[in-house]
């Protein structure tokens, strides 16, 4: 599954195959502000120079971890182990069959930058930029949610078009 994670993270000499700059590697990370650990597939060096796009890597090493070397990651694919409890997404599909599909942040900044994008023709209205942006950013960060809302979902409609059919005999 391939995820783009943005930040700096940091990870132990420990993880380091020997001589790893400028090569494809498997190495495991922690994102420094939610201290969230992912495997990755990475190129790693110590200048930004020769990766594409880079993000910050603090190396810790020492006896103790407390000697920090600063690093340069180009993260390639991440693995997220997302498991989907299947059968809480389709009850909240079947729930959400007869209430209202509005999503209210109510916060002003959204608001003002989604009608900017609306205002310099990204998107067609407020509404258009809220599901575009929010389904990327679901797609990209969740991918195991969406395939399986996207399995239910069919499943749904194809026994809602089966019964249709068959009632009509």
């Amino acid at each position: 599954m391939t995820t783009r994670m943005v930040g700096k993270y940091v990870t132990s000499e420990n993880n380091l195959p020997e001589d790893p700059a400028g090569k494809e590697i498997e190495l495991q990370v922690s994102d420094e502000q939610t201290k969230e650990i992912s495997n990755v597939r990475a190129k790693i060096d110590k200048t930004p120079a020769g990766l594409s796009d880079p993000d910050t890597l603090t190396v810790v090493k020492g006896p103790h971890e407390n000697i920090e070397e600063e690093w340069y990651i180009d993260i390639l694919e991440t693995e997220r182990d997302e498991t989907v409890d299947a059968e809480l997404l389709e009850s909240i599909m079947a729930d959400l069959e007869d209430e209202s599909t509005v999503i209210n942040t109510r916060s002003a900044e959204v608001k003002t930058l989604l009608k900017y994008l609306t205002e310099t023709g990204e998107f067609t209205s407020v509404s258009e930029a809220s599901r575009t942006i929010m389904l990327e950013y679901l797609s990209e960060t969740h991918p195991n949610l969406v395939s399986e809302y996207i399995d239910l979902k069919v499943q749904n409609e194809r026994s809602e078009l089966a019964e249709e059919l068959y009632d009509q005999r």
